[in-house]
């Protein structure tokens, strides 16, 4: 995986916002995840398909952070949401 794959939400989870963190529920098998602020912000990106580079470049712009530092940290959370399936690749 790297920064010019496209990620896009899955469309077996629904989700609502709960005091500022976002609840998730896979449909399919009733598995509840929980997001952050940083993965919410996440997923509201990704509306539509994004490449991981974009998402970097809008959460550096967002939280003021380095870019190296936010590019390892968003592979590694895409990573797992990939392996969750709560995205998907392509």
């Amino acid at each position: 995986m790297n920064l010019n794959n496209v990620v896009s939400r899955s469309e077996n989870f629904v989700f609502n916002e709960i005091e500022g963190d976002l609840v998730m529920m896979n449909i399919e098998s009733g598995a509840y995840v929980g997001l952050n602020e940083t993965g919410k912000s996440i997923w509201n990106l990704l509306d539509t398909p994004l490449p991981i580079a974009e998402i970097v470049k809008h959460l550096v712009n967002e939280y003021q952070i380095e870019e190296s530092q936010c590019e390892k940290e968003v592979l590694v959370f895409v990573e797992k949401m990939l392996k969750s399936d709560i995205l998907n690749l392509g």
